[in-house]
């Protein structure tokens, strides 16, 4: 129990060391004190030492170069999202590829993907890290990240684990998340065959997602149920989403309109007018209690835009609350389950036959949402003939899934927080470490 806390202390140290804080100023270095002249000792020093290396140590090296050399990096990136990426000798990313359907959210736009290529692994991690973040799949107390690292060398491993390890939680800490990053070495057998130069030559040519790669590896005979499959499970993440959508757009207004009309009612408010109204009237000017009404209801409009995208802000929009007032008021999520559970059946049922126009009837009464559902629907549902139609039709499910995660999920990902500095950080990893007896029960608390 204490070898794996006490390397993880000293990592800690290193990441600390490492990380500009207001709360580890950097330590200065002592002067050098000057030695009195000793050449002609250091002369036979040298000589000695030349003589040694020349005789003995140079041999070996010879015999022992091709063994020792560099020639690249392993890493597997885990979250819940799962992404390998091989380096060089110089520790720039040549390659990555997802490992996980997870995975695949992060690399599904290949403009993103191209730019992890040729930079810096610690510089591709974090901005894997923040992808993750933006897709919902990081949450503060929920999640840790946890690195595996393999090389030709194992200093070069290490190395190149601390790196990593100092990045991501330098990006967490600015981000002001508390996000656990764990990191450890393993020989490059886990991986494959091979130095790590020859592990990325025989990836090469590997579609980068885990979709593709098993849409590609599809018989022309299984497509139809393969794409089945595939339209079942991008339906299910869509319904999951609208469902999610509507009963918090419902609990929303709900909240809005509760506010609203104690604003109606309030007693300095002498025409009852609703916050919309009365906030555009000129030369006026609420009292203390009933500003602070307004002021609230400005919040809350403001964090109803971050979440759904939709504004209801201004004058102009009181029609549109209004509107979608009446309909979430009397909006039945269960018919809308039920819906969703109709449309799912279809689809399981009767491949190739895909009509979402029931199902988005039932929440045809938020044109935004509405409309959202059905560019998500947008030819899809047609059974692909080919397995290169399958492919394309199911990288498409795949990016659209993307930018809903990304859509649904913008609001938390760009919320302001306050830094987390490299002390706070080591002291929370300390008192969680303390829980558990080994690395592995640590990092399988967060699984």
């Amino acid at each position: 129990m204490r070898s794996w806390k006490k390397k993880l202390d000293s990592e800690l140290d290193k990441i600390v060391r490492a990380m500009p804080s207001d709360f580890a100023p950097a330590e200065q270095e002592a002067a050098p004190v000057k030695s009195k002249n000793r050449r002609p000792f250091r002369i036979a020093a040298a000589a000695t030492a030349c003589a040694l290396f020349l005789g003995i140590l140079l041999p070996v090296i010879i015999l022992l170069g091709p063994f020792l050399q560099n020639t690249g990096g392993i890493i597997l990136m885990e979250i819940n999202p799962a992404v390998r990426l091989y380096t060089d000798e110089n520790g720039a990313v040549t390659a990555v590829y997802s490992e996980n359907t997870e995975g695949d959210i992060l690399l599904s736009d290949e403009t993103f993907a191209a730019s992890l290529r040729g930079i810096p692994a610690a510089d591709a991690a974090e901005k894997l890290a923040g992808r993750a973040f933006a897709a919902g799949f990081v949450r503060e107390g929920e999640s840790a990240v946890r690195f595996t690292v393999a090389a030709d060398k194992n200093a070069s491993a290490e190395e190149l684990q601390n790196a990593l390890e100092e990045s991501v939680t330098a990006y967490f800490c600015e981000t002001g998340l508390f996000v656990p990053v764990l990191g450890r070495t393993a020989e490059l057998s886990a991986f494959g065959e091979g130095n790590a130069r020859e592990q990325a030559e025989n990836a090469q040519g590997t579609p980068v997602t885990v979709t593709e790669r098993e849409a590609a590896a599809t018989e022309p005979d299984d497509v139809e149920e393969s794409y089945r499959d595939s339209l079942l499970r991008y339906t299910r993440e869509v319904t999951d989403c609208v469902y999610r959508t509507a009963s918090g757009k419902k609990a929303a207004l709900e909240e809005i309109n509760a506010l609203n009309e104690d604003i109606v009612a309030h007693e300095d408010n002498a025409y009852s007018l609703p916050y919309w109204l009365l906030a555009e009237v000129p030369n006026f000017w609420p009292t203390e209690n009933l500003a602070a009404l307004m002021a609230q209801m400005e919040q809350k409009l403001s964090e109803y835009e971050a979440r759904y995208g939709q504004s209801l802000s201004g004058s102009d929009k009181y029609l549109l609350f209004l509107t979608l007032n009446f309909f979430y008021g009397a909006f039945d999520l269960a018919a809308l389950k039920e819906g969703m559970e109709d449309l799912l059946a279809l689809i399981e049922y009767f491949t190739g036959i895909f009509d979402a126009s029931a199902f988005i009837g039932i929440i045809a009464g938020d044109d935004a949402l509405a409309q959202a559902v059905t560019a998500l629907f947008d030819g899809i549902g047609t059974l692909p003939e080919t397995v290169d139609g399958y492919v394309q039709s199911a990288l498409e499910m795949l990016r659209r899934e993307t930018e809903l995660a990304l859509f649904e999920n913008r609001a938390e990902a760009e919320k302001q927080r306050p830094a987390l500095s490299c002390e706070e950080y080591r002291q929370k990893m300390q008192e969680l470490s303390d829980n558990f007896e080994n690395f592995e029960d640590f990092w399988n608390s967060f699984q």
